[in-house]
């Protein structure tokens, strides 16, 4: 039987960072034809609800393939810790916030997009917020590492 992954993927305003994972992994996803396989969902620990992405995070997902345009900014929520499998930090303090966040029976694993990957030079996506489009460009391929190697990992599970 096929296992059915539900993933959050977290930044802070849910602006830049997070949606670009969300679409990013979905690309990959529908790319390696498992679509019914995930549901994808992004959210900021500070987001105003209803944002659109940032412009030039819409761009530079398309360069990737993707489409974020849709997409609008949602806050974390309890809630969120029983609904998913995974809630994917993009930096430390996310993280941090995160496991101080998750309710003692809330069953979703938290995890940091990077973590353990040294081919990304990083253990945090830097926030491309209010920068240029090389920060976002930068921030874009930190993240498709990170989504390559989550989809990798949950596929051999």
């Amino acid at each position: 039987m096929t296992r059915h992954w539900r993933l959050l993927f977290v930044c802070t305003g849910n602006l830049c960072r997070s949606p670009l994972a969300q679409g990013l992994m979905q690309q990959q996803v529908d790319t390696a034809g498992l679509t019914a396989q995930f549901s994808l969902d992004s959210a900021g620990t500070h987001a105003r609800a209803g944002q659109p992405p940032e412009p030039l995070a819409i761009e530079v997902a398309v360069d990737y393939g993707a489409d974020i345009g849709s997409q609008r900014s949602r806050v974390l929520r309890p809630e969120d810790f029983f609904e998913f499998d995974r809630i994917i930090a993009m930096d430390l303090g996310h993280l941090d916030e995160l496991k101080f966040m998750q309710p003692a029976t809330g069953h979703a694993e938290v995890t940091l997009l990077l973590a353990g990957l040294a081919a990304s030079g990083n253990a945090e996506v830097p926030d491309p917020y209010g920068r240029d489009r090389g920060d976002f460009e930068f921030a874009a391929r930190l993240i498709a590492i990170g989504t390559r190697r989550l989809l990798n990992e949950l596929r051999a599970t």
